[in-house]
């Protein structure tokens, strides 16, 4: 059974995975066809996935069922994740994808997974999440016509994604014996529809892309299967709600690198938001 608290070393593993999730998001954010260099990157975390399986093993069977409902989660995720930063910013998509998921997390946690949350801790969760949309609606596209655009339907749709596979694959790492084997396994099966719903409908300028960004692609895959196994290993040693939460710290290095890299909005508004995450963090770990 996981503590029901987190540790130093779990801490700085999930705040680890959130900066290689903010990076393979900007890859995302600043590719010219943001929706096949999404599947690119997930077909690369796939093939890496496949390799790793050969010095891991399979999860075990327990968790098989767990691994089929989150595939087929990941599959909508994809689809709205190559939608979610046309015509948006980095840090307004962003923040919208991953500031809601904790907070519906946490009102799922207790009733379904068995993990009722101390007072404490649900306070830490509700400053994370009010600093990480904060950090979100202050940024300079996030105007109200923002909230009615195609990118901000597919970043808050992914929200609900988002919390439905972390609340799935929680449980199905603690069950698979294996949380690396769960993981690989999971990145191999997520892009199989994607990919093949692409092929059907444009397969020759879609391969050519493949051949032609490959190396781009395989770097964002690294990030991709090194901070989702990370998160998972994290939701064997501690509360689910309580990861999900602190992992959703990776807005603050989307805003420095949305600011620093496609100077979108102000840096200062990073690290005014940052005061909120700080307290929730503290509150959180106590």
């Amino acid at each position: 059974m996981p503590d029901s608290s987190l540790s130093t070393g779990v801490t700085l593993a999930v705040l680890a995975a959130a900066l290689l999730h903010a990076a393979w998001n900007a890859l995302i954010r600043g590719a010219g066809d943001k929706a096949l260099y999404t599947l690119l990157l997930h077909l690369c975390t796939a093939s890496l996935g496949l390799l790793g399986l050969i010095f891991t093993g399979l999860p075990a069977p327990a968790s098989l069922p767990y691994l089929g409902a989150s595939a087929l989660v990941h599959t909508v995720y994809i689809l709205w994740l190559m939608r979610a930063y046309e015509g948006g910013s980095l840090a307004f998509s962003y923040a919208l994808m991953r500031g809601l998921p904790p907070l519906l997390i946490a009102l799922v946690s207790a009733p379904l997974l068995g993990e009722p949350l101390g007072a404490t801790a649900a306070v830490g969760i509700g400053c994370i999440c009010v600093g990480i949309l904060a950090i979100g609606f202050a940024n300079g596209q996030a105007r109200r016509r923002a909230f009615f655009s195609p990118a901000a339907r597919a970043a808050l749709l992914n929200a609900v994604a988002i919390a439905a596979y972390t609340a799935i694959d929680g449980q199905g790492a603690r069950l698979s014996g294996n949380p690396l084997a769960y993981a690989l396994l999971l990145c191999a099966l997520e892009p199989i529809i994607v990919l093949a719903l692409r092929l059907r409908r444009d397969a020759g300028p879609t391969l050519a892309y493949f051949r032609k960004h490959w190396r781009l692609g395989l770097l964002g895959g690294l990030c991709s299967i090194t901070a989702y196994a990370t998160v998972l290993w994290a939701m064997t040693r501690a509360p689910i709600a309580m990861v999900a939460a602190l992992r959703e710290s990776a807005v603050i290095f989307a805003v420095l690198i949305g600011s620093l890299w496609f100077r979108e909005g102000r840096l200062a508004i990073g690290l005014a938001a940052s005061c909120a995450l700080v307290a929730g963090l503290v509150l959180l770990r106590s």
